[in-house]
């Protein structure tokens, strides 16, 4: 009977998730949208939505490892698109467009400079010092033009509100060590069972636990991505707003 209540709710979530990101999708391609910063948020709402894809049927597959590591991407989008659009507590002022491109290009910047430590670190064969070339031309460009890096996500988190940060700490900090694979992970998975201090052999699981907030992460930050584009461009969200309560509401009860 457990199983199949966790079952319904779990269906519940992700065809409403779903269903967000396909209205959203669909007010954007109805309504008439040309500028750049259109197309960068459309391109980052796709992203967004198979991501979330992702993430929910590798947790329905109960493959978590994989489902914490696209969360961690996740919330990494969900950092980053905040930040584009200065969505505060409460949303007195919109951002202009010119800030949000800005911001675009400081976000292109960053990565670049990622890009090059990266490549610095890799052999420098003919293909790597091409690369590196081309990436320091789109630096030096980026520079002459005032861009700077962005701000670190944790500083991003702070920026945008209390709930942000909690969520910062749940789950872009804690999902990286699934990216970033080391022991903290490894030893979960297999392990030496030792008796009377000898050891005895070798245990063994194939995946590690779900931790128990992944649904309500998700639906969080499905929640968020959508309310932040449709309120960048006015549309309503107060239905979505009452769906989301609702599924936070039954999650928390599990």
């Amino acid at each position: 009977m457990e199983n199949k209540e966790n079952n319904n709710i779990f269906n519940l979530v992700a065809d409403t998730i779903m269903k967000w990101y396909e209205q959203t999708h669909t007010t954007m391609t109805t309504v008439k949208m040309s500028s750049r910063i259109d197309v960068e948020l459309m391109g980052i709402l796709l992203v967004a939505k198979e991501q979330t894809l992702g993430v929910l049927t590798t947790l329905a597959n109960n493959h978590v490892l994989s489902t914490h590591v696209l969360l961690r991407i996740l919330t990494e989008i969900h950092i980053v698109l905040n930040w584009f659009l200065d969505v505060p507590e409460k949303n007195d002022k919109k951002t202009k467009p010119d800030t949000v491109y800005e911001r675009l290009r400081r976000w292109d910047y960053t990565r670049l400079e990622k890009d090059k430590t990266l490549f610095q670190n890799l052999p420098q064969t003919s293909e790597v010092i091409s690369a590196l070339t081309e990436i320091n031309l789109r630096i030096e460009e980026l520079k002459k033009t005032g861009i700077k890096e962005m701000p670190n996500y944790k500083q991003l988190y702070e920026s945008l509100g209390t709930e942000l940060v909690e969520l910062y700490a749940k789950a872009y900090m804690k999902y990286s060590r699934a990216v970033h694979l080391n022991r903290n992970v490894t030893q979960k998975l297999a392990w030496i069972h030792s008796e009377n201090g000898k050891p005895k052999a070798i245990l063994y699981n194939n995946n590690i636990d779900p931790d128990g907030n992944e649904l309500i992460i998700i639906v969080s930050i499905s929640s968020d991505i959508n309310k932040a584009i449709r309120n960048f461009y006015d549309w309503q969200s107060e239905a979505m707003q009452n769906e989301y309560e609702r599924l936070i509401s039954k999650l928390e009860k599990k």
